[in-house]
C-alpha cells in the first residue's frame, strides 16, 4: 500500500523513483530496492510501473548512448544481476518484458502497460526494478565509473536531489 493513500500519482511517481535511486545509491540489495518502492503502490490508484520503466531508460540512456555499440541481450541478466534467479517460462518472460519495454520507450514507442502485464501474478514495477539495477550495473561498467555514479546522473536527468548518504 501506499505510504499516503491521499497523495496523487505524481507525487508516488516520484517518490518511487527517489526510493529506488536512493536505495542503488546506497548500495541496498535487490530485495531492499523491491521493498523500497512497494510503498509506493496504492492498489487501485497508483503503480509504479512507468516509474520505474522511466528510470530504467535513463540507465540504457547511459549504457547504450547513441551510435555507441548495443548491449546484448543473451546474458545480460545473469551478468548483471547473478543475485537473482529467474526459474519458470513466466519469471523469464516477465524481465524479458520490462528489459524489452525500457528499450521500447527509449525508441519512442509507448508499450501497452496495462494490456500487456495487468494481469501478471507478480506487479511489472517488481521487474522493473531488476531491469534499472542491471541496465545501471551495464551503464556503470561501459562507462568505467561507479553505479553511484550512474545513479547520480540518473536523478539530475529527473530532477531528483538525492539526500546524501549514511
Amino acid at each position: 500500500m501506499a505510504e499516503q493513500a491521499d497523495e496523487g500519482p505524481d507525487a508516488l511517481h516520484r517518490q518511487a523513483q527517489e526510493a529506488v535511486l536512493s536505495g542503488l545509491r546506497r548500495g541496498d540489495d535487490i530485495h531492499d530496492l523491491i521493498n523500497a518502492v512497494a510503498p509506493h503502490h496504492a492498489v487501485g490508484h497508483f503503480t509504479p510501473d512507468a516509474a520505474m520503466l522511466e528510470v530504467a531508460v535513463s540507465a540504457l540512456e547511459l549504457a547504450c548512448p547513441a551510435g555507441n555499440e548495443p548491449l546484448v541481450y543473451e546474458g545480460l541478466q545473469e551478468r548483471y544481476l547473478p543475485e537473482v534467479t529467474f526459474t519458470g517460462r513466466v519469471e523469464h518472460r516477465n524481465i524479458q518484458y520490462a528489459l524489452y519495454a525500457a528499450a521500447c520507450m527509449r525508441g519512442g514507442l509507448q508499450p501497452d502497460l496495462l494490456h500487456d502485464a495487468g494481469w501478471w501474478q507478480s506487479p511489472l514495477w517488481t521487474y522493473a526494478v531488476f531491469a534499472v539495477v542491471i541496465y545501471a550495473r551495464a551503464a556503470a561498467e561501459r562507462l568505467d565509473v561507479p553505479t553511484t555514479e550512474i545513479v547520480q546522473r540518473i536523478a539530475a536527468r529527473h530532477g531528483i536531489q538525492l539526500l546524501s548518504t549514511r
